[in-house]
């Protein structure tokens, strides 16, 4: 839609005045002079003095070829919608409008039977204490009538922005089809083309960046909508643009003690992540610290970041991994991971998704500590590298708009150790806390299986406050 054509439409929406006069003959005969407003494929619609707006089949028209409908402007069951929800808006406020005046001749009607009172005699003063609180009662009554008025014009005022809105996006959406099809297009005919072969490359360039230029206005009308609907624009964090788009979150637990001993457990994580039609992006992290009688029985660090490739048109993804861990009482002191392999999208919708991976891993143990008969000790540290395989399964279900479960299971069986293995599991439930947006609940769970340590089975849980931007 041309912004000729976008101006022309907002015009019928916003005034939805008659364009012309003209006479409807009704296949049973009857006779209307009528102002004609706009059509649609199947429809006219006009406006009669007596029987206001109307809208009939045009296969009830029997004059309907002698009619000039040429001029007369047509739309499409969308817009003619949106029509209806203006008209439903405006008559919101006309209704709230009429509700005022008459609380403002109520009000003043109890005014003047007040004042009446004050200047009576004795026994007519009794009625005071009643002409009061109608006064009390029509001045309520004005005022609410007057925030109706004014929430029914802010609604009105939306309506507008969102029609708006959602035509600029709907017309930005066309010319990222049309630039796909021309990238295609320009692809096929470049293959064909034995000869020219830069001249075929150049015209897919210029296709290609018509097709991101067009991506690029759809995401600037998205944007616009959620302004018009009363969205939370995403400015990274603290307004700074930073991670701007991701879904970052920030977590923070502390709990402690302090009588005959003194606890202290501390936890914190950042995780973030992105996802758009190429790929995503996901890193979780966290740190965490656990003291009695300031002796630490827990310090460690783990850090990992997951890149995913989109293939189109099907559910498979390619994807690689890192992971990065520091714990003070394990076997090693730090413990490097790389995995690649190929992922599957079960299931994806607004309340659901569903996941799985399988692949290969590289893992080196840095400062291992293992038996050494020529040590003193018998033990020693060594830096070990192994090789593991991988499955796994994410899961997310969001339970209600306030409430997110997530659970994630990977197994990882050694390749180098035959019968060796370690198991990660995560459970978290996240709510939404009402009074401040962005602020959330999280009770999560994490636990490690490993055959390989000396503590084999690494179970966690937290409670932890968490601010999502």
């Amino acid at each position: 839609m041309s912004n000729k054509q976008l101006t022309l439409f907002l015009s019928v929406l916003f005034a939805s005045s008659g364009i012309s006069a003209q006479s409807l003959q009704f296949n049973n005969g009857d006779t209307l002079e009528v102002e004609l407003i706009y059509q649609t494929d199947k429809t006219l619609t006009f406006s009669h003095i007596a029987l206001g707006e109307q809208t009939i089949d045009k296969s009830k028209i029997s004059n309907l070829q002698d009619m000039n409908l040429s001029d007369l402007v047509k739309l499409n069951e969308t817009q003619v919608n949106n029509i209806k929800k203006v008209n439903t808006a405006e008559a919101k406020v006309s209704n709230a409008e009429a509700r005022v005046n008459t609380a403002k001749t109520e009000l003043i009607a109890a005014k003047v039977a007040f004042d009446k009172t004050k200047q009576a005699d004795s026994q007519e003063r009794l009625n005071r204490v009643d002409a009061e609180e109608k006064l009390i009662l029509a001045g309520e009554k004005f005022t609410t009538a007057k925030e109706e008025v004014k929430a029914a014009e802010n609604e009105l005022k939306v309506t507008k922005n969102v029609i708006k809105a959602e035509t600029q996006l709907s017309e930005a959406q066309t010319k990222v089809d049309l630039a796909k099809a021309e990238v295609m297009a320009v692809g096929e005919k470049s293959i064909a083309e034995k000869l020219g072969i830069a001249t075929a490359d150049t015209k897919v360039d210029i296709a290609e960046n018509k097709l991101n230029v067009a991506m690029q206005h759809v995401q600037k009308a998205e944007h616009d909508l959620k302004l018009a609907k009363g969205e939370k624009i995403n400015d990274g964090f603290m307004g700074t643009g930073w991670f701007k788009d991701w879904d970052s979150r920030v977590e923070l637990g502390l709990k402690g003690s302090s009588g005959s001993s003194t606890n202290t457990t501390f936890r914190t994580a950042f995780n973030s992540r992105y996802e758009d039609r190429l790929g995503r992006w996901d890193f979780k992290s966290f740190y965490l610290f656990d003291s009695e009688d300031n002796i630490s029985s827990e310090n460690k660090v783990n850090a990992a970041l997951v890149k995913d490739w989109f293939f189109p048109d099907t559910q498979w993804f390619a994807f690689a991994s890192m992971i990065y861990d520091w714990d003070k009482f394990k076997d090693w002191n730090h413990r490097v991971q790389f995995t690649v392999g190929p992922g599957y999208q079960f299931y994806k919708t607004e309340d659901w998704d569903i996941s799985g991976r399988i692949g290969g891993s590289g893992i080196v143990e840095f400062g291992k500590t293992v038996d050494d008969l020529n040590s003193p000790t018998g033990l020693s540290e060594k830096d070990i590298l192994g090789f593991e395989g991988m499955a796994g399964i994410d899961l997310t279900w969001h339970i209600t708009a306030k409430q997110q479960f997530l659970f994630s299971n990977y197994i990882y069986p050694s390749l180098t150790n035959r019968g060796e293995f370690r198991n990660l599991t995560n459970i978290s439930w996240i709510h939404s806390i009402d009074w401040f947006e962005g602020l959330a609940l999280k009770f999560g769970i994490r636990n490690e299986y490993d055959t390989t340590e000396s503590e084999r089975n690494d179970f966690k849980y937290n409670f932890s406050l968490l601010w999502g931007f």
